[in-house]
């Protein structure tokens, strides 16, 4: 693990760049396909919240569920350490203690997509990205 830490995904705060690493590590012995369900699991609780609180940003969610489902379809053309980062934005996206609470504000999801971001752009796939205001619910 020690030569998975050299390289690293840029442009997130201190505290992000904390809590990426920490989902890494938690999601380091996680299969793809375990992580990809819960993501999905994770998203069919943001329908359910929205059905209630319509601002939270599901067209987010489901974009950025998207995005990790077509990584999960190109893992094996990733490298090691790239593979690592990514496990941990999926494990960061399936998480409730991120920087923005996904059902308490009609910003939760953006942390997700600024994490997924970084990663993406990491691994040379900035075709990926998601820009959050083609998202807005408004």
């Amino acid at each position: 693990m020690g030569d998975q830490l050299k390289f690293e995904p840029s442009n997130l705060t201190q505290p992000q760049f904390h809590q990426l690493s920490e989902c890494a590590h938690a999601a380091e012995n996680l299969s793809p396909q375990v992580l990809i369900t819960a993501a999905k699991q994770h998203l069919e609780r943001t329908q359910a919240a929205h059905a209630s609180n319509r601002l939270i940003n599901l067209r987010l969610a489901t974009a950025i569920v998207s995005v990790l489902e077509e990584l999960v379809n190109a893992r094996g053309i990733m490298e090691t350490n790239q593979a690592w980062w990514l496990r941990g934005a999926m494990y960061y996206f399936t998480t409730s203690n991120d920087d923005e609470p996904d059902f308490q504000s009609p910003l939760g999801f953006e942390d997700d997509a600024e994490i997924l971001n970084a990663c993406l752009k990491f691994i040379d796939r900035n075709d990926l990205c998601l820009n959050v205001e083609d998202y807005d619910n408004a």
